[in-house]
């Protein structure tokens, strides 16, 4: 009965309050004194229960959860008690005046307006409720800015022209592709309070190298030299403060290699950055496992590895999905030179398709890592791919000890006569290793089409 009152109060208060779109209740105290006995008895509006403040904000609308966290302290509080929100950014249209979400734990569409100044740019990903927003169409005219979907903010970052022999390094041009497009593959930054994070980002041209920077700084920083011809650098994550990077090797011969750390101090202006590099996920086998009859058309099982960084309950996750490929060969073309390794037949068509995943936890002690591989996840749902790359944890409507994945391959960056963008995405079942396929491939000439899952940071917005 108490709980009842309770929340008939609050349900009645907040709704006065949401309706007048005030962030205090000093207003409201002249139409409260009549009520005074009654408010003696069930106790403050400020003062709610956990319990009770957190069942009303999760039936809260995006609106009104911003409009509730402005209440008070107390209120405020209660965001952290509720599910994380986790949202599918769908392919932007350039020509489009707005932004598109599907929220993953409510099943709906969320449309958000574009400022003019963001209209015709291009997104090259997301992190922490931010996104990488990229205008202008020539190298030197290419500006870039952390975007806020839900305040509309922008936050300029340094200009790539700041990158040291940035033109003659990043020369790539694809049809139809803005230059950053085809230059940058990879975001991250520290924190969702954009006036403190740190900003990293990688490259398609040069995998060897990253960039750093704060939104105040004017220029990138360049760390680079410390990975071996054979290595390039994979996904990336911040972790208890530090810098962790995945990085991959094109040899085959490391494929029984332990895993390996290294620890490198970067220096940011008055700030010093751990960046930790993990080495843990060895090249694929690439098996041949069946052909036809001339094989013209092969299969190769474990033919593609890439690891992704997940914070799990305080713990860092490794959890790398592992491709198979089909190969089309063209035994008509004598070139010698495609460094393929079918002998001198070229490829008419190579398509990946994600075939499985491993999770493993990874721990550093005296500078040697350790993993641990795991088989089950709990309550949790993980999503990995391009965006954010999280654990999300109590949430009744996604799927749970699985991985929700997402990768979008466009294979006309290999070769011309490719107009297609591969989706592989879906939900991995760790229980019994099944796939269930959620979301269709696209054939289209309009390249950067991708989709991000996307974390808003609602407490960032409102506070910041």
């Amino acid at each position: 009965m108490r709980m009842i009152k309770y929340m008939f109060l609050a349900y009645k208060t907040l709704a006065f309050n949401l309706l007048r779109g005030c962030c205090s209740f000093s207003k409201t105290r002249p139409l409260l004194k009549s009520s005074t006995s009654k408010m003696t008895v069930h106790g403050p509006w400020n003062q709610l229960p956990n319990d009770i403040g957190s069942s009303i904000f999760e039936r809260l609308d995006l609106e009104d959860r911003l409009r509730f966290d402005l209440v008070c302290k107390q209120w405020r509080s209660n965001i952290k008690r509720t599910p994380q929100l986790l949202w599918l950014m769908l392919p932007y249209d350039r020509n489009s005046q707005y932004l598109s979400f599907f929220d993953m734990c409510e099943g709906k569409i969320r449309k958000f307006n574009l400022p003019g100044s963001a209209q015709g740019g291009w997104f090259s990903g997301c992190s922490k409720g931010w996104l990488f927003l990229v205008t202008g169409m020539d190298v030197d005219d290419l500006r870039i800015f952390l975007f806020d979907p839900i305040s509309r903010s922008q936050i300029p970052l340094p200009p790539l022209s700041t990158i040291s022999s940035f033109k003659h390094s990043f020369t790539a041009r694809h049809p139809g592709w803005n230059p950053a497009a085809c230059i940058i593959n990879g975001v991250e930054i520290s924190s969702s309070d954009a006036s403190q994070c740190i900003v990293v980002v990688k490259f398609s041209i040069n995998n060897r190298i990253l960039a750093l920077c704060r939104p105040q700084d004017e220029r990138w920083t360049i760390v680079e030299g410390l990975l071996g011809d054979e290595y390039y650098y994979g996904n990336f994550s911040f972790f208890d403060g530090d810098l962790y990077a995945c990085i991959l090797s094109s040899d085959e011969e490391n494929n029984n290699q332990d895993p390996c750390f290294q620890t490198h101090s970067i220096t940011l202006g008055s700030q010093r950055v751990n960046l930790k590099l993990i080495s843990s996920t060895p090249p694929p086998t690439n098996l041949i496992f069946a052909a036809d009859a001339d094989e013209s058309i092969l299969y190769y099982k474990d033919s593609f590895r890439w690891p992704y960084l997940v914070e799990s309950n305080g713990q860092l996750l490794v959890v790398t999905q592992i491709y198979d490929r089909i190969m089309d060969l063209d035994d008509s073309d004598s070139d010698s030179d495609n460094g393929n390794d079918n002998g001198d037949r070229t490829s008419l068509f190579m398509y990946f398709q994600a075939a499985k995943f491993q999770v493993k936890k990874i721990q550093t002690i005296d500078d040697t890592l350790h993993t641990t591989v795991l088989t089950d996840v709990g309550n949790q749902s993980l999503f990995v791919g391009a965006g954010d790359c999280l654990a999300v944890k109590n949430c009744d409507k996604l799927d749970k000890n699985c991985i929700y994945f997402l990768h979008d391959m466009d294979y006309s960056l290999h070769k011309q006569d490719y107009p297609l963008i591969s989706r592989e995405a879906g939900v991995y079942y760790l229980e019994d290793g099944s796939i269930q396929r959620c979301l269709p491939s696209i054939t289209t000439q309009n390249h950067c089409l991708y989709m991000y899952w996307f974390s808003p940071n609602i407490k960032s917005r409102v506070l910041g």
